[in-house]
Protein backbone atom coordinates (compact mmCIF):
# COMPACT_ATOMS: atom_id res chain seq x y z
CA UNK A 1 0.00 0.00 0.00
CA UNK A 2 0.79 3.67 -1.17
CA UNK A 3 1.67 5.90 2.29
CA UNK A 4 2.15 9.11 -0.13
CA UNK A 5 0.65 9.74 -3.59
CA UNK A 6 3.83 10.17 -5.90
CA UNK A 7 4.79 10.73 -9.44
CA UNK A 8 4.24 7.20 -10.90
CA UNK A 9 1.00 6.85 -8.60
CA UNK A 10 -0.56 9.78 -10.53
CA UNK A 11 0.47 8.43 -14.24
CA UNK A 12 -1.20 4.83 -13.13
CA UNK A 13 -4.06 7.04 -11.92
CA UNK A 14 -4.61 8.54 -15.26
CA UNK A 15 -3.93 5.94 -17.36
CA UNK A 16 -6.37 3.88 -15.55
CA UNK A 17 -8.72 6.08 -14.90
CA UNK A 18 -9.11 6.80 -18.88
CA UNK A 19 -9.79 3.09 -19.63
CA UNK A 20 -12.33 3.45 -16.31
CA UNK A 21 -13.63 5.70 -18.70
CA UNK A 22 -13.96 4.49 -22.00
CA UNK A 23 -15.00 1.40 -20.34
CA UNK A 24 -17.98 3.11 -18.70
CA UNK A 25 -18.41 6.01 -20.98
CA UNK A 26 -21.56 4.21 -22.41
CA UNK A 27 -23.40 3.52 -19.34
CA UNK A 28 -22.60 7.29 -18.33
CA UNK A 29 -24.27 8.17 -21.58
CA UNK A 30 -27.55 6.48 -20.75
CA UNK A 31 -27.51 8.09 -17.15
CA UNK A 32 -27.63 11.83 -18.85
CA UNK A 33 -31.24 13.14 -17.85
CA UNK A 34 -29.39 16.43 -16.29
CA UNK A 35 -29.34 19.23 -17.24
CA UNK A 36 -30.05 18.44 -20.51
CA UNK A 37 -31.44 14.90 -21.67
CA UNK A 38 -28.73 14.66 -24.40
CA UNK A 39 -26.72 11.17 -23.24
CA UNK A 40 -23.38 12.64 -23.66
CA UNK A 41 -22.04 13.33 -20.13
CA UNK A 42 -19.76 9.98 -20.04
CA UNK A 43 -18.38 11.00 -23.88
CA UNK A 44 -17.42 14.68 -22.36
CA UNK A 45 -15.96 13.44 -19.97
CA UNK A 46 -13.78 10.97 -21.44
CA UNK A 47 -12.90 13.67 -24.14
CA UNK A 48 -11.90 16.25 -21.45
CA UNK A 49 -9.84 13.58 -19.74
CA UNK A 50 -8.16 12.43 -22.67
CA UNK A 51 -7.63 15.89 -23.62
CA UNK A 52 -4.61 16.12 -20.61
CA UNK A 53 -2.87 13.18 -23.06
CA UNK A 54 -2.72 15.81 -25.75
CA UNK A 55 0.03 17.98 -26.10
CA UNK A 56 -0.39 21.91 -26.55
CA UNK A 57 0.93 23.63 -29.13
CA UNK A 58 2.58 27.68 -29.47
CA UNK A 59 -0.80 28.90 -30.57
CA UNK A 60 -2.63 27.64 -27.89
CA UNK A 61 -4.44 24.54 -30.00
CA UNK A 62 -4.66 21.01 -28.81
CA UNK A 63 -2.61 18.90 -31.39
CA UNK A 64 -4.16 15.23 -31.85
CA UNK A 65 -2.53 12.68 -29.74
CA UNK A 66 -2.45 9.33 -30.76
CA UNK A 67 -5.44 7.21 -28.59
CA UNK A 68 -4.51 6.57 -25.14
CA UNK A 69 -1.44 8.57 -25.31
CA UNK A 70 -0.49 10.15 -22.33
CA UNK A 71 1.70 13.81 -21.90
CA UNK A 72 2.89 15.71 -19.35
CA UNK A 73 4.33 19.61 -20.34
CA UNK A 74 6.14 19.50 -23.75
CA UNK A 75 7.15 15.89 -23.22
CA UNK A 76 5.02 12.26 -22.97
CA UNK A 77 3.56 11.98 -19.36
CA UNK A 78 6.00 8.74 -18.49
CA UNK A 79 9.31 10.04 -19.41
CA UNK A 80 11.36 10.02 -16.24
CA UNK A 81 11.98 12.77 -14.36
CA UNK A 82 8.70 14.10 -14.41
CA UNK A 83 7.94 15.09 -10.62
CA UNK A 84 4.51 15.00 -8.74
CA UNK A 85 3.63 18.64 -9.50
CA UNK A 86 4.33 18.91 -12.74
CA UNK A 87 2.09 16.22 -13.67
CA UNK A 88 -0.29 17.43 -11.93
CA UNK A 89 -0.43 20.96 -12.91
CA UNK A 90 -0.08 19.61 -16.64
CA UNK A 91 -3.14 17.36 -16.23
CA UNK A 92 -5.13 20.34 -14.75
CA UNK A 93 -4.37 22.78 -17.40
CA UNK A 94 -4.89 20.44 -20.39
CA UNK A 95 -8.32 19.07 -19.00
CA UNK A 96 -9.07 22.52 -18.99
CA UNK A 97 -7.91 23.39 -22.42
CA UNK A 98 -9.72 20.03 -23.59
CA UNK A 99 -12.72 20.59 -21.38
CA UNK A 100 -16.17 19.51 -23.09
CA UNK A 101 -19.74 19.77 -21.66
CA UNK A 102 -20.84 21.52 -18.17
CA UNK A 103 -18.89 17.94 -16.39
CA UNK A 104 -15.90 18.03 -17.88
CA UNK A 105 -15.60 21.58 -16.94
CA UNK A 106 -15.89 21.04 -13.53
CA UNK A 107 -13.82 18.20 -14.00
CA UNK A 108 -11.19 20.16 -14.56
CA UNK A 109 -11.68 22.49 -12.13
CA UNK A 110 -11.70 19.55 -9.39
CA UNK A 111 -8.53 18.70 -10.96
CA UNK A 112 -7.04 21.74 -10.74
CA UNK A 113 -8.04 22.35 -6.90
CA UNK A 114 -6.37 19.06 -5.93
CA UNK A 115 -2.86 20.48 -8.13
CA UNK A 116 -3.31 23.43 -6.56
CA UNK A 117 -2.69 21.71 -3.25
CA UNK A 118 -0.53 18.95 -3.82
CA UNK A 119 1.61 21.58 -5.60
CA UNK A 120 1.56 24.29 -2.86
CA UNK A 121 3.26 20.82 -0.58
CA UNK A 122 7.10 21.09 0.30
CA UNK A 123 6.17 17.63 2.26
CA UNK A 124 4.70 14.65 0.70
CA UNK A 125 1.57 13.90 -0.36
CA UNK A 126 0.31 11.96 2.40
CA UNK A 127 -3.47 11.68 3.47
CA UNK A 128 -3.94 14.69 5.39
CA UNK A 129 -2.88 16.63 2.35
CA UNK A 130 -5.68 14.73 0.01
CA UNK A 131 -7.94 15.33 1.80
CA UNK A 132 -7.17 19.34 1.84
CA UNK A 133 -6.43 18.63 -1.86
CA UNK A 134 -9.83 16.94 -2.34
CA UNK A 135 -11.98 20.10 0.03
CA UNK A 136 -10.37 22.83 -2.36
CA UNK A 137 -11.11 20.91 -5.48
CA UNK A 138 -15.23 20.96 -4.67
CA UNK A 139 -14.45 24.94 -3.50
CA UNK A 140 -13.35 25.81 -6.93
CA UNK A 141 -15.91 23.60 -8.65
CA UNK A 142 -19.21 24.90 -7.01
CA UNK A 143 -17.38 28.44 -7.45
CA UNK A 144 -17.55 27.73 -11.30
CA UNK A 145 -21.39 27.02 -11.37
CA UNK A 146 -23.58 29.84 -11.94
CA UNK A 147 -26.29 28.08 -9.97
CA UNK A 148 -24.85 25.15 -8.15
CA UNK A 149 -27.70 22.00 -8.25
CA UNK A 150 -27.44 19.53 -5.25
CA UNK A 151 -28.01 15.76 -6.35
CA UNK A 152 -25.41 16.38 -9.20
CA UNK A 153 -21.70 16.10 -9.48
CA UNK A 154 -20.95 18.80 -7.15
CA UNK A 155 -22.63 16.82 -4.47
CA UNK A 156 -21.06 13.66 -4.50
CA UNK A 157 -17.37 15.80 -4.70
CA UNK A 158 -18.47 17.58 -1.50
CA UNK A 159 -19.50 14.77 -0.02
CA UNK A 160 -16.27 12.54 -0.80
CA UNK A 161 -13.80 15.45 0.40
CA UNK A 162 -16.42 15.73 3.81
CA UNK A 163 -15.88 11.79 3.91
CA UNK A 164 -12.14 12.20 3.14
CA UNK A 165 -11.64 14.94 5.89
CA UNK A 166 -13.85 12.97 8.47
CA UNK A 167 -11.41 9.98 8.47
CA UNK A 168 -8.85 12.15 10.29
CA UNK A 169 -5.64 10.16 8.70
CA UNK A 170 -2.38 10.88 7.69
CA UNK A 171 -2.28 7.43 5.96
CA UNK A 172 -3.00 7.73 2.02
CA UNK A 173 -5.26 4.43 1.82
CA UNK A 174 -7.63 5.58 4.60
CA UNK A 175 -8.31 8.81 3.18
CA UNK A 176 -8.62 7.37 -0.41
CA UNK A 177 -10.82 4.78 0.66
CA UNK A 178 -13.38 7.23 2.85
CA UNK A 179 -13.57 9.52 -0.09
CA UNK A 180 -14.25 6.58 -2.81
CA UNK A 181 -16.72 5.40 -0.25
CA UNK A 182 -18.35 8.91 0.39
CA UNK A 183 -18.65 9.27 -3.49
CA UNK A 184 -20.54 5.74 -4.06
CA UNK A 185 -22.81 6.97 -0.92
CA UNK A 186 -23.32 10.24 -2.32
CA UNK A 187 -24.18 8.93 -6.04
CA UNK A 188 -26.73 6.64 -4.74
CA UNK A 189 -28.77 9.52 -2.88
CA UNK A 190 -28.80 11.50 -6.04
CA UNK A 191 -32.69 10.67 -7.00
CA UNK A 192 -33.94 11.89 -3.80
CA UNK A 193 -31.98 15.06 -4.11
CA UNK A 194 -32.52 16.28 -7.46
CA UNK A 195 -36.41 15.61 -9.12
CA UNK A 196 -35.45 14.85 -12.60
CA UNK A 197 -33.23 11.86 -11.33
CA UNK A 198 -35.80 10.34 -8.80
CA UNK A 199 -38.61 10.11 -12.10
CA UNK A 200 -36.07 8.81 -14.62
CA UNK A 201 -35.26 6.40 -12.19
CA UNK A 202 -31.24 7.13 -12.23
CA UNK A 203 -27.97 8.90 -10.14
CA UNK A 204 -26.66 11.46 -11.76
CA UNK A 205 -23.97 10.84 -14.73
CA UNK A 206 -21.46 13.21 -13.73
CA UNK A 207 -21.45 12.16 -10.24
CA UNK A 208 -21.08 8.37 -11.62
CA UNK A 209 -18.17 9.35 -13.38
CA UNK A 210 -16.58 11.01 -10.61
CA UNK A 211 -17.19 7.54 -8.74
CA UNK A 212 -15.34 5.86 -11.69
CA UNK A 213 -12.09 7.80 -11.09
CA UNK A 214 -11.92 7.74 -6.79
CA UNK A 215 -12.53 3.84 -6.89
CA UNK A 216 -9.62 3.54 -9.72
CA UNK A 217 -7.97 6.07 -7.38
CA UNK A 218 -8.65 3.55 -4.03
CA UNK A 219 -7.48 0.56 -6.33
CA UNK A 220 -4.17 2.50 -7.11
CA UNK A 221 -2.69 3.72 -3.45
CA UNK A 222 -3.96 0.35 -2.69
CA UNK A 223 -1.54 -1.24 -4.72
CA UNK A 224 -4.62 -4.19 -5.97
CA UNK A 225 -5.10 -5.03 -9.74
CA UNK A 226 -7.52 -2.56 -11.41
CA UNK A 227 -10.57 -4.09 -12.92
CA UNK A 228 -12.31 -1.88 -15.21
CA UNK A 229 -16.31 -1.92 -14.06
CA UNK A 230 -18.85 -3.50 -16.40
CA UNK A 231 -21.37 -0.79 -18.45
CA UNK A 232 -24.41 -1.63 -17.06
CA UNK A 233 -26.55 0.79 -19.23
CA UNK A 234 -29.10 2.29 -17.50
CA UNK A 235 -33.09 2.60 -19.16
CA UNK A 236 -34.14 6.39 -18.11
CA UNK A 237 -37.74 6.87 -18.30
CA UNK A 238 -37.44 9.84 -20.23
CA UNK A 239 -37.07 9.76 -24.13
CA UNK A 240 -33.56 10.69 -24.44
CA UNK A 241 -34.50 13.71 -25.87
CA UNK A 242 -36.59 14.98 -23.83
CA UNK A 243 -35.53 18.47 -21.89
CA UNK A 244 -35.33 18.21 -18.45
CA UNK A 245 -38.04 21.53 -17.84
CA UNK A 246 -39.82 22.30 -20.70
CA UNK A 247 -37.95 23.00 -23.91
CA UNK A 248 -34.11 23.57 -23.27
CA UNK A 249 -31.70 26.37 -25.13
CA UNK A 250 -30.96 25.93 -28.85
CA UNK A 251 -27.48 25.69 -27.72
CA UNK A 252 -24.46 24.96 -26.56
CA UNK A 253 -21.39 27.51 -26.12
CA UNK A 254 -18.08 26.73 -25.13
CA UNK A 255 -14.76 28.67 -25.73
CA UNK A 256 -11.87 29.18 -23.80
CA UNK A 257 -10.89 33.03 -22.67
CA UNK A 258 -8.05 35.19 -22.12
CA UNK A 259 -8.97 36.99 -19.56
CA UNK A 260 -8.27 38.91 -16.00
CA UNK A 261 -9.66 36.76 -13.27
CA UNK A 262 -10.73 39.78 -11.52
CA UNK A 263 -13.36 40.10 -14.52
CA UNK A 264 -14.48 36.21 -14.74
CA UNK A 265 -16.94 36.56 -11.86
CA UNK A 266 -19.12 39.25 -14.09
CA UNK A 267 -18.86 37.21 -17.10
CA UNK A 268 -20.03 34.31 -15.24
CA UNK A 269 -23.22 36.68 -14.12
CA UNK A 270 -23.51 37.93 -17.67
CA UNK A 271 -24.05 34.25 -19.41
CA UNK A 272 -26.46 33.43 -16.73
CA UNK A 273 -28.82 36.38 -17.49
CA UNK A 274 -28.72 34.95 -21.20
CA UNK A 275 -28.71 31.11 -20.32
CA UNK A 276 -28.30 28.26 -18.24
CA UNK A 277 -26.42 25.48 -16.89
CA UNK A 278 -23.59 28.56 -16.89
CA UNK A 279 -20.33 27.02 -15.94
CA UNK A 280 -16.88 29.21 -15.74
CA UNK A 281 -13.65 27.59 -14.63
CA UNK A 282 -10.01 28.24 -14.83
CA UNK A 283 -7.25 30.40 -13.48
CA UNK A 284 -4.32 32.17 -14.09
CA UNK A 285 -5.40 34.40 -17.05
CA UNK A 286 -6.70 31.23 -18.81
CA UNK A 287 -10.86 29.94 -18.08
CA UNK A 288 -12.71 27.36 -19.80
CA UNK A 289 -16.63 28.95 -20.38
CA UNK A 290 -19.83 26.93 -20.82
CA UNK A 291 -23.25 27.85 -21.21
CA UNK A 292 -26.38 26.58 -22.77
CA UNK A 293 -28.54 29.60 -24.33
CA UNK A 294 -30.97 30.48 -27.36
CA UNK A 295 -28.18 33.33 -28.22
CA UNK A 296 -24.93 32.02 -29.40
CA UNK A 297 -23.46 34.82 -30.83
CA UNK A 298 -24.18 37.22 -27.57
CA UNK A 299 -22.59 34.23 -25.76
CA UNK A 300 -19.18 34.89 -27.68
CA UNK A 301 -19.79 38.84 -27.63
CA UNK A 302 -19.85 38.31 -23.36
CA UNK A 303 -16.85 36.40 -23.58
CA UNK A 304 -15.41 39.05 -26.36
CA UNK A 305 -15.98 42.37 -23.92
CA UNK A 306 -14.22 40.55 -20.82
CA UNK A 307 -10.99 39.32 -22.91
CA UNK A 308 -10.02 37.29 -25.76
CA UNK A 309 -11.84 34.30 -26.44
CA UNK A 310 -10.46 31.36 -28.71
CA UNK A 311 -11.45 27.69 -29.62
CA UNK A 312 -15.27 28.77 -29.86
CA UNK A 313 -17.75 25.65 -30.42
CA UNK A 314 -21.36 26.29 -31.20
CA UNK A 315 -23.67 22.83 -30.46
CA UNK A 316 -27.24 22.62 -31.71
CA UNK A 317 -29.25 20.95 -28.51
CA UNK A 318 -31.98 18.91 -29.48
CA UNK A 319 -35.57 19.75 -28.66
CA UNK A 320 -34.94 23.43 -28.24
CA UNK A 321 -36.49 26.87 -28.26
CA UNK A 322 -36.18 29.20 -31.37
CA UNK A 323 -34.98 32.25 -31.50
CA UNK A 324 -38.70 33.60 -30.74
CA UNK A 325 -39.28 31.10 -27.76
CA UNK A 326 -41.56 28.92 -29.60
CA UNK A 327 -40.84 24.80 -30.19
CA UNK A 328 -38.29 24.38 -32.59
CA UNK A 329 -39.33 22.33 -35.55
CA UNK A 330 -39.27 18.59 -35.54
CA UNK A 331 -36.06 17.82 -37.39
CA UNK A 332 -33.89 20.20 -34.36
CA UNK A 333 -34.68 17.18 -32.36
CA UNK A 334 -31.66 14.97 -33.78
CA UNK A 335 -30.08 18.21 -36.17
CA UNK A 336 -26.42 18.47 -35.92
CA UNK A 337 -24.21 15.84 -36.12
CA UNK A 338 -25.20 12.41 -36.01
CA UNK A 339 -23.86 8.90 -35.83
CA UNK A 340 -26.13 6.90 -38.09
CA UNK A 341 -25.78 2.63 -38.13
CA UNK A 342 -26.89 0.77 -40.61
CA UNK A 343 -26.87 -3.11 -40.06
CA UNK A 344 -28.11 -6.43 -42.58
CA UNK A 345 -31.34 -7.27 -41.04
CA UNK A 346 -30.10 -11.47 -41.99
CA UNK A 347 -26.95 -10.47 -40.36
CA UNK A 348 -27.01 -11.66 -36.36
CA UNK A 349 -25.69 -8.20 -34.88
CA UNK A 350 -28.68 -7.43 -33.66
CA UNK A 351 -28.10 -8.15 -29.87
CA UNK A 352 -25.70 -5.01 -30.02
CA UNK A 353 -28.10 -2.37 -31.12
CA UNK A 354 -28.96 -1.63 -27.65
CA UNK A 355 -25.17 -0.83 -26.65
CA UNK A 356 -24.87 1.41 -30.20
CA UNK A 357 -28.16 3.09 -29.23
CA UNK A 358 -27.11 3.82 -25.67
CA UNK A 359 -23.60 5.19 -26.99
CA UNK A 360 -25.93 8.01 -29.02
CA UNK A 361 -25.78 5.90 -32.39
CA UNK A 362 -29.50 5.73 -34.74
CA UNK A 363 -29.60 2.54 -36.12
CA UNK A 364 -31.70 3.35 -39.13
CA UNK A 365 -32.10 1.51 -42.54
CA UNK A 366 -30.26 2.83 -45.59
CA UNK A 367 -33.47 4.52 -47.00
CA UNK A 368 -34.53 6.08 -43.62
CA UNK A 369 -31.16 8.57 -43.33
CA UNK A 370 -32.55 11.85 -44.78
CA UNK A 371 -35.42 11.42 -42.72
CA UNK A 372 -33.10 11.82 -39.54
CA UNK A 373 -32.83 15.27 -40.07
CA UNK A 374 -29.37 15.51 -39.20
CA UNK A 375 -27.61 18.06 -40.54
CA UNK A 376 -24.62 16.14 -40.63
CA UNK A 377 -23.74 12.13 -40.97
CA UNK A 378 -21.21 9.66 -39.89
CA UNK A 379 -22.30 5.84 -41.47
CA UNK A 380 -21.57 2.83 -39.83
CA UNK A 381 -22.29 0.44 -42.65
CA UNK A 382 -22.31 -3.57 -42.13
CA UNK A 383 -19.52 -5.11 -44.36
CA UNK A 384 -22.70 -7.09 -46.08
CA UNK A 385 -23.12 -7.49 -49.48
CA UNK A 386 -23.35 -4.39 -51.27
CA UNK A 387 -25.07 -2.52 -48.40
CA UNK A 388 -21.85 0.11 -47.82
CA UNK A 389 -22.56 1.33 -51.64
CA UNK A 390 -26.09 1.36 -51.27
CA UNK A 391 -25.75 3.73 -48.47
CA UNK A 392 -22.84 6.10 -50.62
CA UNK A 393 -25.53 6.14 -52.85
CA UNK A 394 -28.47 7.04 -50.80
CA UNK A 395 -25.55 10.07 -49.59
CA UNK A 396 -24.35 10.98 -52.70
CA UNK A 397 -28.37 11.44 -54.00
CA UNK A 398 -29.03 13.31 -50.81
CA UNK A 399 -26.50 16.06 -51.27
CA UNK A 400 -26.08 15.67 -47.15
CA UNK A 401 -22.70 16.33 -45.64
CA UNK A 402 -21.90 12.87 -44.82
CA UNK A 403 -19.30 10.23 -44.46
CA UNK A 404 -20.00 6.49 -45.10
CA UNK A 405 -17.80 3.64 -44.39
CA UNK A 406 -17.78 -0.38 -43.49
CA UNK A 407 -17.62 -1.76 -40.37
CA UNK A 408 -16.49 -5.77 -40.21
CA UNK A 409 -17.69 -7.05 -36.85
CA UNK A 410 -19.53 -6.25 -34.41
CA UNK A 411 -16.96 -4.90 -31.93
CA UNK A 412 -15.48 -2.23 -33.97
CA UNK A 413 -18.81 -0.73 -33.62
CA UNK A 414 -18.20 0.08 -30.21
CA UNK A 415 -14.56 1.16 -31.00
CA UNK A 416 -15.90 3.80 -33.88
CA UNK A 417 -17.90 5.05 -31.08
CA UNK A 418 -15.72 5.43 -28.62
CA UNK A 419 -13.69 7.76 -30.21
CA UNK A 420 -16.61 9.74 -31.89
CA UNK A 421 -16.50 13.39 -30.68
CA UNK A 422 -19.00 15.74 -32.40
CA UNK A 423 -16.95 18.93 -31.71
CA UNK A 424 -14.35 18.18 -34.44
CA UNK A 425 -14.68 18.95 -38.25
CA UNK A 426 -17.09 15.85 -39.71
CA UNK A 427 -13.77 14.74 -41.65
CA UNK A 428 -11.70 14.75 -38.61
CA UNK A 429 -14.58 12.38 -36.41
CA UNK A 430 -15.07 9.92 -39.36
CA UNK A 431 -11.33 9.61 -40.18
CA UNK A 432 -11.08 8.75 -36.34
CA UNK A 433 -13.64 6.27 -35.98
CA UNK A 434 -12.83 4.53 -39.18
CA UNK A 435 -9.41 4.68 -37.87
CA UNK A 436 -10.49 3.01 -34.35
CA UNK A 437 -12.56 0.46 -36.46
CA UNK A 438 -10.09 -0.38 -38.78
CA UNK A 439 -7.62 -0.78 -35.98
CA UNK A 440 -9.49 -3.55 -33.81
CA UNK A 441 -8.40 -6.85 -33.68
CA UNK A 442 -12.01 -9.74 -33.10
CA UNK A 443 -13.25 -12.75 -32.67
CA UNK A 444 -16.38 -14.44 -32.07
CA UNK A 445 -16.27 -17.35 -29.48
CA UNK A 446 -19.46 -19.92 -28.91
CA UNK A 447 -21.95 -21.47 -28.80
CA UNK A 448 -20.65 -23.13 -25.90
CA UNK A 449 -21.56 -23.71 -22.07
CA UNK A 450 -20.31 -21.36 -19.61
CA UNK A 451 -16.94 -22.63 -18.93
CA UNK A 452 -16.08 -23.37 -22.29
CA UNK A 453 -17.19 -19.73 -22.91
CA UNK A 454 -14.62 -18.56 -20.46
CA UNK A 455 -11.82 -20.77 -21.61
CA UNK A 456 -12.22 -20.59 -25.10
CA UNK A 457 -12.67 -16.63 -24.83
CA UNK A 458 -9.13 -16.50 -22.66
CA UNK A 459 -7.24 -18.31 -25.34
CA UNK A 460 -9.06 -16.06 -28.29
CA UNK A 461 -7.99 -12.77 -26.28
CA UNK A 462 -4.56 -14.51 -25.81
CA UNK A 463 -4.28 -15.47 -29.38
CA UNK A 464 -5.18 -10.91 -30.40
CA UNK A 465 -2.71 -9.93 -28.15
CA UNK A 466 -0.15 -12.01 -30.27
CA UNK A 467 0.23 -8.63 -32.50
CA UNK A 468 -0.06 -6.19 -28.84
CA UNK A 469 -2.77 -4.10 -27.65
CA UNK A 470 -3.72 -3.29 -24.11
CA UNK A 471 -7.15 -2.95 -24.12
CA UNK A 472 -9.95 -6.09 -24.40
CA UNK A 473 -13.27 -5.70 -24.81
CA UNK A 474 -15.66 -8.38 -24.04
CA UNK A 475 -19.82 -8.24 -25.03
CA UNK A 476 -21.16 -11.19 -23.20
CA UNK A 477 -24.11 -11.85 -20.74
CA UNK A 478 -23.32 -10.50 -17.56
CA UNK A 479 -21.84 -13.48 -15.69
CA UNK A 480 -19.64 -14.22 -18.24
CA UNK A 481 -17.78 -11.24 -18.70
CA UNK A 482 -16.61 -10.90 -15.30
CA UNK A 483 -15.44 -14.50 -15.07
CA UNK A 484 -13.35 -13.37 -18.66
CA UNK A 485 -11.79 -10.52 -17.10
CA UNK A 486 -11.18 -12.24 -13.61
CA UNK A 487 -8.74 -14.70 -15.33
CA UNK A 488 -7.41 -12.04 -17.97
CA UNK A 489 -6.50 -9.96 -14.43
CA UNK A 490 -4.48 -13.08 -13.24
CA UNK A 491 -2.61 -13.57 -16.17
CA UNK A 492 -2.07 -10.37 -17.83
CA UNK A 493 -2.71 -8.06 -15.02
CA UNK A 494 -1.35 -5.47 -17.38
CA UNK A 495 -4.48 -5.97 -19.77
CA UNK A 496 -7.60 -3.55 -19.22
CA UNK A 497 -10.73 -5.36 -20.03
CA UNK A 498 -13.86 -3.25 -20.89
CA UNK A 499 -17.09 -5.40 -20.11
CA UNK A 500 -20.41 -4.79 -21.87
CA UNK A 501 -23.60 -6.60 -21.07
CA UNK A 502 -25.87 -8.00 -23.77
CA UNK A 503 -28.06 -10.77 -22.58
CA UNK A 504 -29.31 -11.74 -25.61
CA UNK A 505 -26.09 -13.71 -26.29
CA UNK A 506 -26.09 -15.79 -23.45
CA UNK A 507 -24.07 -18.72 -25.33
CA UNK A 508 -21.53 -16.36 -27.41
CA UNK A 509 -18.42 -13.91 -26.69
CA UNK A 510 -17.19 -10.93 -28.81
CA UNK A 511 -13.98 -9.96 -28.43
CA UNK A 512 -12.08 -6.91 -29.52
CA UNK A 513 -8.19 -6.33 -28.98
CA UNK A 514 -6.97 -2.50 -29.65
Amino acid sequence: MLQVLDADAVRRWYRSGLAALEATRAEIDSLNVFPVADADTGTNLLMTLRGAAEPVSEGGAAEPADRGAVADGDTDLAFEGADLAEIVTTIARRSLRGARGSSGVILSQLLRGIAEVVTAQTGLADGRVIAAALERAVILAYAAVAQPVEGTMLTVAREAAEAARAAASDSLVVVVQAAAQGARDALARTPSQLDVLGRAGVVDAGGRGLVVLLDVLDAVVAERTVVLPESRLASPRLDPCEPVDGLSPAYEVMYLIDTDDARVPALRAALDEIGEAVVVSGGDGLWNVHVHTDDAPAAVELGAAAGRPHDVRVTEIGNHRDRDGSPGTPDSVVAGRVVAVVLAAESGALPICDLLTRSGAYIVEAAELVELGASELVILVEEQGSLVERVRGVVETSGLPAHAFGVAAPVEFLSAMAVHDPHRSLADDAAAMQAAAASTRSAVVGPATDDQLTADAVWAISQLLVDGGDLVTVVSAEGIGGRIAHEMAAIRPDIDVNHLSVETLPSVVWLGVE
